[in-house]
């Protein structure tokens, strides 16, 4: 049932491995291409020029390099347009319908309400009419023949009635005070045609007496236990569907966040020479501007907000699955409680009926056509589910046209930055993990230790990018992963589980993190600026010869300071190859 709803294209969207990393040759032409001479280059809307020899006629590196990060951006605005095209579409309607179940949420209960209010009226008036016909058989009337129905004025009337008979006899001019107390004069008589029909008003107020017990035991508690089930259920389903929707806006608006802090990155550098790159770098902690998008305030690696919005887009996609499960949940949960609800008010109102109906057996044609439709009103649960289903649509389509008659005329969509001018074919492609980057070079778990006394030395995940810098990942503390591990298992521990609103959490009360904490361990730790950097390594000979010392030279306002960190890999190969390859990146 749910999957006629939501099931619409979806991105493939992992974060699988499956892309190479660039050679070492690469790298190294990289890394010395940032000692060349200014270079700008025209960039207008990311669209940069393929050709990399021509923008870059004496700098065969630059241009590779530049051909790389083209490809890079091309694919990537690509399939950024192509995804929201299809999510768009996708929330869209998964919105439209989601508020369609609401109102019918509503309905439903409104109608169990309407149903409850119409039965306890009808039993109160039921309760009013048997208390008035009881006094009419009583002989409790006053002068201008309204039943008295108050308790002391009844004991009055019936007191003075027992008085007169008293006084008066059995017959005789006796029965001229029968009703004396109420103000009545009477003929001797009342005749046997009255009291019959005194009898009567007895026996029909006798009969709506056992028609309200059966009312008050079997039919009022079980539709006012119903209805409270529903008020409960209604209000639970209506805070797990908002929760799951307004986790999927947020999901896409983290993704649209990332997005925009990549390309507003990626822009600066197409856009500038190799100088200024530099002096970005340089500058890249002091005084920089604050960009509310930015993974790390103060970093200037394309890299970074490159694999925030990788990892962004992953995020959407595991919402995406979990929210749609709990929305089928939330669907078939919807069907059953819709269904028993139907069949349940269906037995209560026949059973209500039928007591009426022995009742009012003098007005078979009042009773008769609605117990025929009451009986006749199919409950097969294909028939249910289809009702329901038709009706969602069709509130679906009132609610849409609705706000297109009331939306505004200026009202437009927004064009994401980038996105335009791009050929969404292109995107029909896999986004992988961060790690397989052409931004990224060098991958390794090594440890790290500060300069202070007191520091000791903790596993972390250091990745050297394309744009020379070296991001430093602390691992969390339940990791048990030691240096030389897979970078790959290391990244995937910085990922937390995905979290998102279900029926037990909102009934446990459980709080469901916000999107904005799944990202908490992807912002590196630590950022260094190689082409500011030196490194060095130990002597051989030195006691602990796997173990080398990166320092940089930060700019302050008023003097020049530099940042020491210590690293540890496994063998002192592994060392002196990692050494290298950060001497290269600069």
């Amino acid at each position: 049932f749910f999957l006629c709803y939501f099931c619409l294209p979806v991105l493939p969207v992992v974060t699988t491995l499956n892309q190479p990393n660039m050679s070492a040759n690469d790298a190294e032409e990289t890394a010395s291409s940032a000692a060349d001479d200014d270079v700008t280059t025209a960039v207008e809307n990311l669209e940069v020029s393929s050709n990399g020899s021509k923008d870059f006629p004496n700098q065969p590196i630059l241009a590779e390099m530049h051909q790389k990060r083209n490809a890079t951006h091309s694919k990537l605005r690509a399939y950024e347009a192509k995804r929201r095209a299809a999510y768009e579409s996708k929330l869209q309607s998964s919105s439209l319908y989601w508020r369609a179940f609401r109102t019918l949420m509503h309905d439903s209960l409104l109608e169990t309400q309407k149903a409850d209010a119409l039965l306890r009226g009808w039993t109160h008036a039921s309760e009013t009419y048997e208390m008035s016909m009881r006094s009419v058989g009583e002989w409790c009337i006053d002068e201008k023949g309204v039943p008295v129905t108050d308790a002391k004025k009844k004991k009055k009337i019936l007191d003075a009635q027992e008085a007169s008979a008293a006084v008066g006899g059995t017959g005789g001019d006796g029965a001229k005070t029968l009703l004396a107390a109420a103000g009545y004069t009477t003929e001797e008589k009342c005749g046997t045609m009255i009291k019959s029909l005194a009898n009567s008003a007895s026996s029909v107020a006798n009969q709506y007496s056992d028609m309200i017990k059966t009312m008050n035991s079997e039919v009022l508690p079980e539709l006012s236990s119903l209805l409270e089930q529903l008020k409960s259920d209604v209000l639970v389903m209506e805070k797990l569907g908002d929760s799951i929707m307004h986790e999927l806006e947020m999901a896409e608006e983290e993704v649209c966040s990332a997005w925009l802090a990549y390309y507003n990155k990626a822009m600066e550098f197409c856009g500038s020479s190799a100088s200024d790159i530099k002096t970005k770098q340089a500058g890249a902690r002091v005084g920089a501007p604050v960009d509310p998008n930015a993974v790390v305030h103060g970093c200037t690696d394309v890299w970074v907000d490159e694999m925030r919005y990788r990892m962004a887009v992953a995020f959407l996609s595991s919402v995406w699955e979990k929210c749609s499960s709990e929305l089928s949940k939330l669907f078939l949960s919807m069907k059953d409680a819709e269904c028993n609800r139907r069949n349940r008010i269906k037995e209560l109102l026949i059973k209500a009926t039928q007591r009426q109906e022995r009742l009012w057996l003098g007005l078979p044609g009042v009773v008769t056509p609605i117990l025929k439709d009451l009986i006749e009103w199919p409950m097969e649960r294909k028939i249910v589910e289809d009702d329901v289903q038709s009706s969602i649509r069709a509130r679906a389509q009132s609610i849409q046209r609705d706000e297109t008659e009331h939306k505004k005329a200026d009202d437009s969509t927004v064009k994401a930055a980038g996105l335009t001018g791009v050929n969404m074919k292109d995107g029909n492609f896999e986004l992988s993990s961060p790690l397989v980057s052409d931004l990224m070079s060098r991958a390794k778990v090594i440890e790290k230790r500060g300069t202070g006394l007191m520091s000791t030395w903790k596993v972390t995940l250091a990745i050297v990018t394309e744009d020379s810098f070296l991001q430093l990942f602390d691992l969390p503390s339940s990791c048990k992963l030691h240096p030389g591990s897979a970078p790959e298992v290391a990244f995937q521990n910085l990922i937390p589980p995905v979290i998102v609103p279900s029926l037990e959490g909102i009934k446990g009360g459980i709080k469901i993190p916000s999107a904005k904490t799944w990202f908490d361990n992807l912002a590196p730790t630590e950022s260094f600026v190689l082409s500011n950097c030196t490194v060095s390594i130990k002597d051989v000979t030195a006691k602990d010869p796997n173990t080398f010392e990166l320092i940089e030279a930060l700019s302050g306002k008023m003097m020049a300071r530099t940042r020491k960190m210590q690293f540890r890999a496994v063998t002192r190969e592994e060392a002196v190859d990692f050494v290298e390859a950060l001497k290269k990146s600069k």
